[in-house]
């Protein structure tokens, strides 16, 4: 008979919230932190903030309609910078449950309460290293850093890898191990970023929401230190969309999976659990931006959220409106991130029509008119979309705030993205002199 009361009160809960508040029925409700929207509604269920795919308000997955997350921020931020509270993700034991019931009993005041954020120092990339990442050793030395990405084989042959690290190796800084892109089997980022090590380069490796538990994240962490990989790049993912077959997990949002990593590195607490590791895994933590969002105060509010959940560094989305990210730019040294934050500006390379065609189709890049002109009616792609990375490039690098680029190719030659960087050298000499002179 309780059982039944209960289910009951459940869907009757259900029924007017979901009437009220497009309510999915976590069993955990969050709408007092949320301005009465309910973040389930989200496609991607995220519960700290909107993902990467957002541009100009639109929803990702249903461009049609806004962003869940923009609504939330417009409601409790009132166009103000303050930094969000930090949601725990939902105990799946709780969905379909009341949440009223489960509120009197105290069943979801752990997925429910917001989780208190790290005491970090401040100024953090003043400080000395933390980890014994080599990119983060070149930041802190103050290095203009440049970084790329070669994506993981779909398959056991690592030749075509191998060449194509071979061309950027002694070129970058370090080298984003990329894998599952759009949801398709590749080999695992770990893997690719163990090769990479094994060929001398310093490797990124990359995890997604889309594809983790906790639990097989925290042993990915477990698995890069062993192969000695200690950058890691925390990321939402992009949407399975079009494909109902594959069952995308978001276990956790990209700035909880940072917070999860964080408090492995600072404490050796496997947080989730609750249980003390053998040994903590200090890795460099990384995550993205995307710097035109609309309200320009929730990017902001983003990096501020991820500053604070442990991100070392940030790689923004890909940049083609110098001028949009500029005005970000500018928000960001305004809110003093530049002081906690190493900023990596994301540079396409786009070398063919398949590739134009493709980046105008990817969620959250803003792609200008007149630049979509400019390459669309190039004779020579290859050369113009250099050119632009080129133009692209010396814009952004001497915008305050700007740690390195993060060059992003849309084709498959790697040899064209020496091109992009082939002046960059003189201006590392000097930005290292000035350094040493400094010193």
């Amino acid at each position: 008979m309780v059982v039944m009361i209960a289910k009951l009160i459940a869907r009757t809960e259900a029924f007017f919230k979901g009437m009220m508040f497009d309510c999915h029925a976590c069993g955990q409700c969050v709408l007092s932190e949320t301005g009465l929207v309910c973040p389930m509604s989200c496609p991607k269920g995220l519960r700290n903030g909107p993902c990467g795919g957002t541009l100009e308000g639109g929803c990702e997955i249903y461009p049609d309609k806004e962003c869940v997350w923009m609504r939330i921020h417009r409601r409790t931020s009132k166009g103000a910078f303050s930094l969000p509270e930090l949601i725990p993700s939902p105990d799946s034991s709780l969905h379909f449950t009341s949440s009223y019931l489960n509120l009197i009993t105290g069943k979801d005041k752990a997925s429910r309460t917001p989780l208190p954020y790290l005491d970090l120092p401040k100024n953090r990339v003043s400080l000395p290293q933390q980890t014994v990442s080599k990119l983060e050793a070149k930041l802190r030395s103050g290095r203009f850093v440049r970084t790329c990405e070669i994506r993981a084989p779909r398959g056991p042959d690592f030749a075509r890898f191998r060449e194509q690290a071979v061309i950027v190796r002694g070129q970058f800084d370090a080298v984003n191990a990329t894998a599952y892109l759009n949801g398709k089997p590749s080999l695992p980022s770990p893997v690719a970023a163990a090769e990479l090590v094994r060929l001398g380069i310093e490797p990124i490796s990359q995890a997604t929401c889309r594809d983790h538990t906790k639990t097989s994240f925290i042993s990915e962490i477990m698995e890069n230190e062993m192969n000695g990989v200690h950058n890691m790049l925390c990321l939402t993912g992009d949407s399975y969309a079009g494909n109902p077959k594959i069952k995308q997990v978001f276990d956790m949002d990209s700035t909880l999976m940072l917070y999860e990593a964080r408090c492995f590195r600072e404490t050796g607490v496997i947080h989730f659990l609750k249980e003390k590791a053998d040994r903590p895994s200090k890795m460099f933590l990384g995550a993205a931006i995307n710097p035109y969002s609309t309200p320009t105060n929730v990017p902001i509010r983003r990096l501020k959220q991820k500053a604070a959940a442990g991100a070392d560094f940030i790689q923004t989305q890909a940049i083609l409106d110098t001028a949009g990210f500029r005005r970000f730019m500018e928000l960001v040294v305004a809110e003093g991130l530049d002081k906690e934050l190493f900023i990596l500006a994301g540079i396409p390379v786009i070398v063919s029509r398949s590739a134009l065609e493709m980046v105008s189709h990817i969620p959250g890049v803003k792609l200008p008119p007149e630049v979509w002109r400019r390459l669309a009616g190039a004779e020579d792609l290859r050369h113009e979309g250099v050119t632009l990375a080129r133009e692209i490039l010396q814009d952004v690098r001497d915008f305050p705030g700007v740690a390195g680029v993060h060059l992003m190719l849309f084709g498959s030659d790697h040899s064209v993205l020496l091109d992009v960087i082939e002046d960059l050298a003189d201006r590392r000499i000097k930005n290292e002199s000035e350094c040493l002179s400094k010193n």
